[in-house]
Protein backbone atom coordinates (compact mmCIF):
# COMPACT_ATOMS: atom_id res chain seq x y z
CA UNK A 1 0.00 0.00 0.00
CA UNK A 2 1.21 3.26 -0.80
CA UNK A 3 1.90 6.08 1.63
CA UNK A 4 0.78 9.50 0.33
CA UNK A 5 3.28 12.19 0.00
CA UNK A 6 3.81 15.06 2.21
CA UNK A 7 3.84 18.36 1.54
CA UNK A 8 7.33 19.61 1.27
CA UNK A 9 8.07 23.26 2.81
CA UNK A 10 8.84 25.53 0.84
CA UNK A 11 12.27 27.53 2.30
CA UNK A 12 14.43 30.36 1.21
CA UNK A 13 18.07 29.22 -0.36
CA UNK A 14 20.99 31.03 0.65
CA UNK A 15 21.35 33.79 -2.39
CA UNK A 16 17.71 34.68 -2.00
CA UNK A 17 18.52 35.06 1.81
CA UNK A 18 21.94 37.04 0.95
CA UNK A 19 19.37 39.41 -1.82
CA UNK A 20 17.37 40.42 1.18
CA UNK A 21 20.15 41.26 3.13
CA UNK A 22 21.91 43.26 0.86
CA UNK A 23 17.94 45.01 -0.15
CA UNK A 24 17.26 45.65 3.39
CA UNK A 25 21.20 46.93 3.75
CA UNK A 26 20.54 49.14 0.92
CA UNK A 27 17.03 50.89 2.20
CA UNK A 28 19.01 51.20 5.75
CA UNK A 29 21.30 53.08 3.80
CA UNK A 30 19.05 55.45 2.15
CA UNK A 31 16.63 56.43 5.08
CA UNK A 32 19.81 57.27 7.79
CA UNK A 33 20.91 60.16 5.68
CA UNK A 34 17.33 61.32 5.68
CA UNK A 35 16.54 60.74 9.18
CA UNK A 36 19.83 62.81 10.33
CA UNK A 37 19.01 65.23 7.30
CA UNK A 38 15.56 65.98 9.17
CA UNK A 39 17.15 66.09 12.77
CA UNK A 40 19.43 68.71 11.57
CA UNK A 41 16.63 70.54 9.94
CA UNK A 42 14.61 70.37 13.66
CA UNK A 43 17.97 71.64 15.76
CA UNK A 44 18.34 74.17 13.36
CA UNK A 45 14.36 75.52 13.31
CA UNK A 46 14.33 74.91 17.59
CA UNK A 47 17.37 77.52 17.33
CA UNK A 48 15.57 79.76 15.13
CA UNK A 49 12.48 79.39 17.29
CA UNK A 50 14.61 80.25 20.33
CA UNK A 51 16.45 83.51 18.58
CA UNK A 52 12.69 84.74 17.88
CA UNK A 53 11.67 84.82 21.60
CA UNK A 54 14.94 86.77 22.40
CA UNK A 55 13.93 89.18 19.22
CA UNK A 56 10.95 89.47 20.68
CA UNK A 57 12.29 90.24 24.48
CA UNK A 58 14.09 92.88 22.92
CA UNK A 59 10.97 94.54 21.10
CA UNK A 60 9.46 94.50 24.71
CA UNK A 61 12.15 95.65 26.34
CA UNK A 62 12.57 98.94 23.87
CA UNK A 63 9.12 99.17 24.21
CA UNK A 64 8.80 99.38 27.38
CA UNK A 65 12.08 101.04 27.93
CA UNK A 66 12.60 103.08 24.87
CA UNK A 67 16.03 101.34 23.92
CA UNK A 68 17.62 98.36 24.20
CA UNK A 69 19.31 96.86 27.56
CA UNK A 70 22.79 97.47 27.52
CA UNK A 71 25.01 95.16 25.85
CA UNK A 72 27.36 94.46 29.12
CA UNK A 73 27.60 96.85 32.07
CA UNK A 74 31.88 97.02 32.75
CA UNK A 75 31.36 98.38 35.86
CA UNK A 76 30.41 97.10 39.36
CA UNK A 77 27.52 95.47 39.46
CA UNK A 78 28.52 94.19 35.75
CA UNK A 79 25.70 92.68 34.34
CA UNK A 80 24.85 91.59 30.67
CA UNK A 81 22.01 91.77 28.07
CA UNK A 82 20.73 88.19 29.38
CA UNK A 83 19.99 88.58 32.37
CA UNK A 84 18.31 91.83 31.56
CA UNK A 85 16.14 90.45 29.18
CA UNK A 86 14.91 87.44 31.54
CA UNK A 87 11.51 88.80 32.07
CA UNK A 88 10.47 89.81 29.11
CA UNK A 89 11.25 86.30 27.17
CA UNK A 90 9.16 84.51 30.18
CA UNK A 91 12.35 83.47 32.60
CA UNK A 92 10.55 85.49 35.33
CA UNK A 93 11.39 82.44 37.66
CA UNK A 94 15.00 82.77 36.77
CA UNK A 95 15.12 86.69 37.17
CA UNK A 96 13.64 86.54 40.69
CA UNK A 97 16.78 84.68 41.63
CA UNK A 98 18.79 87.36 40.09
CA UNK A 99 20.49 90.04 42.37
CA UNK A 100 21.07 93.13 40.37
CA UNK A 101 22.61 95.02 43.29
CA UNK A 102 25.86 92.80 43.14
CA UNK A 103 27.92 91.02 40.27
CA UNK A 104 27.06 88.50 37.96
CA UNK A 105 29.31 86.05 39.37
CA UNK A 106 28.79 86.86 42.98
CA UNK A 107 28.19 83.88 45.35
CA UNK A 108 24.38 85.69 46.15
CA UNK A 109 23.90 84.53 41.63
CA UNK A 110 24.78 81.29 41.68
CA UNK A 111 21.71 79.54 41.56
CA UNK A 112 20.49 81.38 38.93
CA UNK A 113 23.76 81.60 36.58
CA UNK A 114 23.60 77.76 37.05
CA UNK A 115 20.20 77.19 35.11
CA UNK A 116 20.17 75.74 32.23
CA UNK A 117 18.17 78.36 30.08
CA UNK A 118 16.81 76.28 26.86
CA UNK A 119 16.13 79.17 25.32
CA UNK A 120 20.00 80.36 25.32
CA UNK A 121 21.31 77.34 24.03
CA UNK A 122 20.75 75.89 20.10
CA UNK A 123 19.82 71.97 20.00
CA UNK A 124 22.51 71.45 17.56
CA UNK A 125 25.52 72.01 19.87
CA UNK A 126 26.99 68.83 21.16
CA UNK A 127 27.42 68.02 24.91
CA UNK A 128 23.89 69.13 25.57
CA UNK A 129 23.80 71.34 29.10
CA UNK A 130 27.50 72.34 29.54
CA UNK A 131 29.00 74.30 32.29
CA UNK A 132 31.82 76.93 32.39
CA UNK A 133 34.08 76.26 35.33
CA UNK A 134 37.42 78.43 34.27
CA UNK A 135 37.60 81.25 36.42
CA UNK A 136 35.30 84.07 35.77
CA UNK A 137 37.66 87.17 35.70
CA UNK A 138 41.51 86.35 36.97
CA UNK A 139 41.19 84.76 40.26
CA UNK A 140 37.66 84.74 40.25
CA UNK A 141 35.19 82.10 41.23
CA UNK A 142 35.04 78.47 39.05
CA UNK A 143 31.85 77.81 40.01
CA UNK A 144 29.82 76.36 37.09
CA UNK A 145 27.77 78.73 35.45
CA UNK A 146 25.70 77.18 33.03
CA UNK A 147 26.40 77.93 28.64
CA UNK A 148 24.69 80.07 26.25
CA UNK A 149 25.09 80.23 22.66
CA UNK A 150 23.85 83.01 22.07
CA UNK A 151 25.76 86.73 22.11
CA UNK A 152 25.71 89.82 21.06
CA UNK A 153 28.59 91.17 18.65
CA UNK A 154 29.58 94.51 19.86
CA UNK A 155 32.12 95.92 17.09
CA UNK A 156 34.80 94.60 14.79
CA UNK A 157 38.08 94.37 15.37
CA UNK A 158 41.08 96.40 13.90
CA UNK A 159 42.04 93.44 10.80
CA UNK A 160 38.30 93.29 9.79
CA UNK A 161 37.71 97.24 10.06
CA UNK A 162 41.25 98.05 7.83
CA UNK A 163 40.10 94.83 5.21
CA UNK A 164 36.71 95.85 4.70
CA UNK A 165 36.27 99.56 5.22
CA UNK A 166 40.20 101.11 5.26
CA UNK A 167 39.01 102.10 8.96
CA UNK A 168 42.63 102.46 10.81
CA UNK A 169 40.82 103.19 14.21
CA UNK A 170 42.26 101.52 17.09
CA UNK A 171 39.18 103.39 18.72
CA UNK A 172 36.83 100.38 19.94
CA UNK A 173 34.23 102.90 20.55
CA UNK A 174 34.16 104.67 17.03
CA UNK A 175 31.17 104.82 15.50
CA UNK A 176 31.87 103.57 12.17
CA UNK A 177 32.45 100.05 13.75
CA UNK A 178 30.44 99.77 16.89
CA UNK A 179 27.41 96.95 16.96
CA UNK A 180 24.14 96.88 17.75
CA UNK A 181 24.49 96.76 21.60
CA UNK A 182 27.12 97.60 23.14
CA UNK A 183 28.86 98.24 26.63
CA UNK A 184 27.86 100.63 29.42
CA UNK A 185 25.54 102.26 26.99
CA UNK A 186 21.91 101.87 25.79
CA UNK A 187 20.85 101.47 22.06
CA UNK A 188 17.95 103.50 21.11
CA UNK A 189 16.41 103.00 17.41
CA UNK A 190 17.14 106.12 16.19
CA UNK A 191 20.86 105.25 16.95
CA UNK A 192 20.98 102.40 14.17
CA UNK A 193 21.17 104.56 11.27
CA UNK A 194 22.16 101.83 9.11
CA UNK A 195 18.46 100.08 9.51
CA UNK A 196 16.99 97.97 12.06
CA UNK A 197 16.97 95.45 9.06
CA UNK A 198 20.10 95.47 8.32
CA UNK A 199 21.87 95.71 11.72
CA UNK A 200 23.05 92.59 14.05
CA UNK A 201 21.96 92.00 17.37
CA UNK A 202 22.41 88.71 18.57
CA UNK A 203 24.28 85.34 16.63
CA UNK A 204 25.47 82.21 17.31
CA UNK A 205 28.70 81.33 18.76
CA UNK A 206 27.90 78.14 19.80
CA UNK A 207 30.06 75.42 21.54
CA UNK A 208 32.05 77.66 24.40
CA UNK A 209 34.17 76.96 26.79
CA UNK A 210 35.08 74.46 24.39
CA UNK A 211 37.22 75.87 21.32
CA UNK A 212 35.90 74.46 17.54
CA UNK A 213 37.22 74.98 14.44
CA UNK A 214 35.27 74.18 10.82
CA UNK A 215 33.11 71.39 10.15
CA UNK A 216 33.20 70.98 14.27
CA UNK A 217 36.13 69.32 15.32
CA UNK A 218 37.17 70.09 18.55
CA UNK A 219 40.43 71.77 19.94
CA UNK A 220 42.40 71.09 22.91
CA UNK A 221 42.28 75.00 24.35
CA UNK A 222 39.58 75.93 26.50
CA UNK A 223 39.00 79.63 25.04
CA UNK A 224 36.34 81.77 25.45
CA UNK A 225 33.53 82.67 28.30
CA UNK A 226 30.72 80.41 27.72
CA UNK A 227 28.23 81.63 30.74
CA UNK A 228 25.03 82.88 29.41
CA UNK A 229 25.47 85.10 32.00
CA UNK A 230 28.52 86.59 31.42
CA UNK A 231 29.23 89.76 30.60
CA UNK A 232 32.50 89.29 28.91
CA UNK A 233 30.55 86.69 26.72
CA UNK A 234 29.87 89.34 24.12
CA UNK A 235 32.41 89.58 21.22
CA UNK A 236 33.83 91.49 18.37
CA UNK A 237 34.77 89.87 14.89
CA UNK A 238 38.21 89.53 13.47
CA UNK A 239 37.45 87.01 11.25
CA UNK A 240 39.09 83.23 11.19
CA UNK A 241 40.72 80.17 9.40
CA UNK A 242 39.36 77.06 9.04
CA UNK A 243 42.04 75.62 11.87
CA UNK A 244 39.97 77.64 13.81
CA UNK A 245 42.74 80.47 14.50
CA UNK A 246 42.26 84.47 14.16
CA UNK A 247 42.13 86.35 12.46
CA UNK A 248 41.47 85.09 8.81
CA UNK A 249 39.39 86.01 6.02
CA UNK A 250 36.36 83.21 6.85
CA UNK A 251 33.02 85.03 7.98
CA UNK A 252 31.19 82.74 10.12
CA UNK A 253 31.43 78.40 11.58
CA UNK A 254 35.74 78.40 11.06
CA UNK A 255 35.71 79.41 15.02
CA UNK A 256 33.96 79.91 17.59
CA UNK A 257 36.46 82.02 19.53
CA UNK A 258 34.48 85.15 19.30
CA UNK A 259 33.41 84.18 16.03
CA UNK A 260 29.83 83.99 14.36
CA UNK A 261 29.90 80.10 14.58
CA UNK A 262 26.93 77.28 14.67
CA UNK A 263 27.14 73.48 14.43
CA UNK A 264 24.66 73.82 11.54
CA UNK A 265 26.17 72.54 7.87
CA UNK A 266 25.46 75.66 5.99
CA UNK A 267 25.43 78.94 7.96
CA UNK A 268 24.14 80.23 10.92
CA UNK A 269 21.47 82.52 12.54
CA UNK A 270 21.29 85.85 13.80
CA UNK A 271 18.67 88.39 15.09
CA UNK A 272 18.41 91.87 13.43
CA UNK A 273 17.52 95.05 15.19
CA UNK A 274 13.89 94.77 13.96
CA UNK A 275 13.94 90.76 15.73
CA UNK A 276 13.62 89.33 12.55
CA UNK A 277 15.88 86.29 12.68
CA UNK A 278 18.03 85.17 9.21
CA UNK A 279 20.27 82.39 8.49
CA UNK A 280 23.47 83.23 7.44
CA UNK A 281 24.59 81.17 4.57
CA UNK A 282 28.53 80.10 5.07
CA UNK A 283 29.47 81.76 1.94
CA UNK A 284 29.13 84.79 3.10
CA UNK A 285 32.12 87.03 2.87
CA UNK A 286 33.79 88.69 6.19
CA UNK A 287 33.30 91.98 4.47
CA UNK A 288 29.09 91.70 4.19
CA UNK A 289 29.19 90.25 7.76
CA UNK A 290 31.03 93.08 8.85
CA UNK A 291 28.90 95.52 7.45
CA UNK A 292 25.82 93.87 9.16
CA UNK A 293 27.24 93.91 12.30
CA UNK A 294 27.57 97.82 12.21
CA UNK A 295 24.88 99.83 13.37
CA UNK A 296 25.55 103.33 11.70
CA UNK A 297 29.11 102.75 9.20
CA UNK A 298 26.90 104.22 6.54
CA UNK A 299 27.12 100.20 4.23
CA UNK A 300 24.13 99.41 1.90
CA UNK A 301 24.04 95.62 2.15
CA UNK A 302 21.05 93.76 0.08
CA UNK A 303 19.78 90.42 1.35
CA UNK A 304 20.89 88.68 -1.72
CA UNK A 305 24.41 89.15 0.05
CA UNK A 306 24.21 86.83 2.76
Amino acid sequence: MRLPNRARTKAFTLIELLVVIAIIAVLIGLLLPAVQKVRKAASRMSCSNNLKQIGLGFMNYESSRGAFPVGRVTTTPQHSWTAALLPYIEQDNVFKMYNYTVDWNNPLNQPAIAFQMKIYNCSSTPMGNRFDTTPSSPGGSTAPRACGDYSSVSALKTFVAFKCFQYSTTNPDDPRIVGTIVRNNPTRFADITDGTSSSILIAEDAGRPQWYAAGGKLLPTLKKEGGWADPGAAFSIDGSNPDGSTPGPCALNCSNDSEVYSFHTSGANVVFADGSVHFLTSGVSLCVLAALVTKAGGEVVDQSQY
